[in-house]
């Protein structure tokens, strides 16, 4: 994965496929330059928390890049952002909580939330609903 040709700016998001499924993405946060002039990432891990690692690392294991999505804001708000996500170094990850998506979505919107963590409870209640229905109907049928 060629890291320029992608043009990413600061505060910038890199959303990938956590596996070949593409059913969970991980959402990582763009920091530019440090002094060495390396591409700096912002990404909250599971086991590790909220760190950083080279683009050069993040992008070693990484086949398809699923979407950029762009920070929208001047330069000045993109600094703002870019030190939200500084400032969140050494935050715990939490599934339900504060996961990748929660971390990018603060950094990049002020809002923490995830919808990978939304749809997720979504489904589980018409899974439930749709279990109680069966379950009814099935005591209903016994019933006569």
């Amino acid at each position: 994965m060629n890291f320029t040709t992608l043009n990413l700016k600061p505060a910038d998001r890199i959303v990938v496929p956590k596996s070949g499924i593409r059913l969970i993405q991980h959402h990582a946060i763009c920091l530019g330059q440090d002094k060495d002039g390396r591409h700096l990432i912002a990404e909250n891990k599971i086991g590790i928390g909220v760190g950083l690692v080279t683009a050069e690392d993040f992008f070693k294991d990484v086949i398809e890049i699923i979407e950029i999505k762009r920070f929208i804001g001047n330069n000045y708000q993109r600094k703002l952002a870019v030190q939200k996500a500084l400032n969140k170094l050494g935050l715990p990850y939490h599934l339900i909580d504060y996961n990748c998506q929660h971390f990018a979505n603060e950094v990049q919107y002020n809002r923490i939330k995830s919808e990978q963590v939304d749809n997720f409870f979504t489904a589980i209640k018409y899974v439930s609903g749709f279990l109680f229905l069966v379950a009814l109907a099935d005591s209903f049928s016994k019933g006569k």
